[in-house]
């Protein structure tokens, strides 16, 4: 089954890059006027992207901008390899289209440790693999018949052949993910693959700045959501609510959710089954009603918050959820956990019906009480709501 979670980022971001590109066609003058300021920010730019993203552990970001310093390097200064490098241009086109690829199909690790050299050693090796392919490409020049296809066309398909290739690749690995550092390194492929072929007009310079932005903005919307964003969930976290706090009005209502007897699923079925009740009931949680604005507010804890609503408002869609979680079958695998040799035979394939209840304490603003007494007040209704008998909602 094919799971294109990541094709909407992706669409998103290949627009965004070409409506970058057609006003920069449109106000193309003006770039020509800033290309010395442009010349001279490359450097600059490229080594604060790598500086910060290696800061923040993207090390995949890190690479490519090196990489970048390197190439620019090569094509502004004389450095004693760049005339080989000069004389072997699909080597180094197809070599840079496989570094892409190498870096979409690896994970980000801290820049300076023992992962530096594997990303040492995977670079030496698609320089390798792109010497070794055009070294016997010749053969697959002989199966193209002479008649269909002219001389210096004929030229190009050990290099358009990979690079085609690699793009293929690096679309189906950026839709298949949510990962942002795969859809950019498929926008750099393009953009790479663009100016090999000299198929626009913009300097390489320009090219590199913008690269360099993406991958700024990348960094930054990743680090957002690490801090920002539950992974298990991918409900906003408790850091991100008591941002919202700063800016809500006079009146809002609270809710704090609990999960019933969630440490006892959890001893009964595993983390791995608690992992996917958590997820469960975030995913009903996230499609309340009411203007409601879920958070994880840690463990099996959630809180939800009514801005401008009253307190008789919120309950009623908390009611409604509370209903439907109470009532939706989860069916798990009854496993074995009487050991961890156990759990690594054959586990039994028997399926269970189970179902998951929450409590909920709800709580208005008033105006003598801040954000945290609002937010204490109905954490206490939850314990209310607990001693009630739990599976209710507690004012």
């Amino acid at each position: 089954m094919f799971n294109f979670v990541g094709l909407k980022p992706t669409l998103i971001s290949i627009a965004g890059v070409s409506v970058l590109f057609i006003l920069a066609t449109h106000f193309q003058v003006f770039i020509s006027e800033a290309s010395d300021s442009i010349h001279k920010a490359v450097y600059p730019v490229l080594a604060a992207v790598l500086l910060f993203s290696a800061q923040f552990n993207r090390s995949r970001i890190s690479l490519l901008c090196g990489i970048w310093l390197i190439f620019v390097f090569n094509e502004r200064h004389d450095a004693y390899w760049k005339a080989w490098v000069d004389t072997h241009q699909p080597w180094l086109i197809i070599t840079l289209s496989l570094i892409f690829v190498v870096c979409a199909l690896i994970k980000d690790r801290a820049l300076l440790s023992f992962h530096l050299i594997t990303r040492i050693v995977y670079l030496v090796l698609c320089g390798a693999l792109s010497w070794y392919w055009l070294l016997h490409s010749d053969s697959l020049l002989l199966l193209v018949p002479d008649n269909l296809i002219s001389e210096p066309s004929k030229a190009l398909i050990p290099t358009l052949l990979p690079l085609l290739l690699c793009n293929v690749i690096l679309l189906l690995l950026s839709v298949r993910s949510t990962d942002l550092t795969k859809s950019i390194l498929l926008i750099s492929s393009l953009l790479w693959s663009a100016t090999a072929f000299e198929l626009h007009e913009f300097a390489f310079d320009a090219i590199i700045l913008v690269l360099a932005v993406l991958y700024l903005l990348v960094v930054c919307i990743e680090s957002y959501f690490l801090a920002y964003r539950d992974e298990l969930t991918n409900l906003p976290t408790r850091r991100a609510l008591h941002q919202l706090a700063l800016s809500l009005g006079r009146r809002y209502t609270v809710a704090m959710i609990d999960i019933d007897h969630f440490k006892k699923f959890n001893d009964t079925y595993g983390h791995d089954i608690g992992d996917q009740v958590l997820k469960l009931v975030a995913s009903k949680l996230a499609k309340i009603k009411g203007g409601g604005r879920v958070f994880r507010y840690g463990g099996e804890e959630f809180t939800v918050i009514f801005a401008r609503k009253g307190i008789e408002h919120a309950q009623e869609y908390l009611e409604v959820l509370r209903e439907e979680i109470a009532n939706y079958d989860m069916v798990i695998r009854d496993t074995s956990r009487s050991g961890k040799q156990a759990r690594k035979s054959a586990r039994s394939q028997s399926m269970k019906t189970v179902h998951v209840t929450v409590s909920i304490g709800v709580a208005e603003k008033s105006t003598k009480y801040r954000f945290e007494q609002v937010l204490k007040h109905a954490d206490l209704a939850l314990y209310r709501a607990k001693k009630r008998g739990r599976n209710n909602v507690c004012q």
